[in-house]
């Protein structure tokens, strides 16, 4: 299960070393080197984080955090690079891979669709992923926070590649390649995605459904075993609880979930049947946030029937690709 951790402690060194098989008979053992693999493992507590191909390039956190300071120089060129600040990560326990987020110190964007007139701010942040065990490639993704309650959503998936991701050949020459639009682009489309979904009315019951469609959510089972059964009860009184918050603050409408899952990423609930991740749902939230916004500009379109279309579950398809 990923944690949240600070950046510090996953600024580790990371040794590279053969691999060999031990082999033991009649109590004599040997050892048999292994070609073409090598084991990283972290410098400071000895642990192996992965073991990987010879011609892999190992990327340290560290690096990966100045290679996003560099594409955020290079995609928000009206931003001082400087100004990006490693702040908030993630990684499981064995630290075999990470989220890095980076946010901008200063810089915010405020979206002034609230009905009561009063502006919602919002600021951007970059995560970088990277990993120790060739399981994921180093990547970069663009999201956006609001600034007063830090619920964040991943907006633009892949703002930016590195060419044959962790190739010792890509990586020296710093082979970055910018796919997504500009900043100020980014938030004009978030924005008028956010409008749009503040102007979906939604009832109580449609609001759980879409907080269940994009968690994926279980249902009960009638042969679940008590302490099961007590799990989910508290998960969905906790997630109730939120929605119903949020649409007392925010209205009876998309955005009210929206922000509801998004907080839910924030502060997932320490329950043993909710195993999701901030990174997951974060990307999940968004993926929703586009369909929705998206869909619901068809002159046919109706939430009831939207529910039951595919395109109201594409997160899960989303994730499955990725895998």
């Amino acid at each position: 299960m990923k944690r949240e951790t600070s950046v510090q402690n996953l600024l580790f060194d990371v040794d590279q070393v053969p691999v060999e098989a031990v082999i033991g008979t009649n109590g004599h053992t040997r050892r048999i080197h292994i070609p073409g693999k090598k084991a990283l493992v972290h410098q400071g507590t000895g642990h192996v984080l992965g073991v990987v191909g010879r011609d892999y390039r190992v990327v340290t956190n560290r690096e990966a955090v100045n290679l996003a300071q560099e594409v955020c120089g290079k995609a928000f060129p009206g931003l001082s690079s400087i100004e990006w600040e490693a702040r908030r990560a993630s990684a499981p326990r064995t630290l075999s891979y990470a989220h890095i987020d980076l946010m901008h110190r200063t810089h915010v964007l405020n979206y002034l669709g609230s009905e009561i007139g009063q502006s919602d701010p919002y600021t951007p942040f970059l995560r970088v992923t990277n990993s120790f065990n060739g399981a994921r490639a180093l990547r970069f993704d663009i999201g956006f926070m609001r600034k007063h309650c830090s619920n964040g959503v991943i907006f633009e998936e892949e703002v930016a590649t590195i060419k044959a991701s962790h190739s010792k050949e890509a990586l020296a020459q710093l082979q970055i390649e910018i796919t997504g639009r500009s900043l100020p682009q980014m938030w004009d489309e978030f924005s008028k995605f956010l409008t749009t979904v503040r102007s979906i009315t939604m009832t109580a019951d449609q609001s759980t459904l879409a907080v269940k469609t994009v968690l994926h959510l279980p249902d009960p089972k009638p042969d679940d075993k008590p302490a099961r059964k007590e799990a989910l009860d508290a998960l969905a009184a906790d997630f109730s609880a939120r929605l119903s918050g949020y649409r007392q603050e925010l209205g009876e409408n998309a955005y009210a979930v929206f922000n509801t899952l998004t907080d839910i990423a924030a502060r997932p609930p320490d329950l043993p049947c909710f195993q999701q991740t901030r990174d997951t749902i974060e990307r999940r939230s968004g993926r929703w946030l586009k369909e929705l916004a998206r869909h619901s500009q068809a002159a046919e379109f109706n939430l009831e029937g939207w529910f039951s279309s595919p395109a109201s579950t594409s997160t899960e398809n989303s994730d499955q690709r990725r895998r």
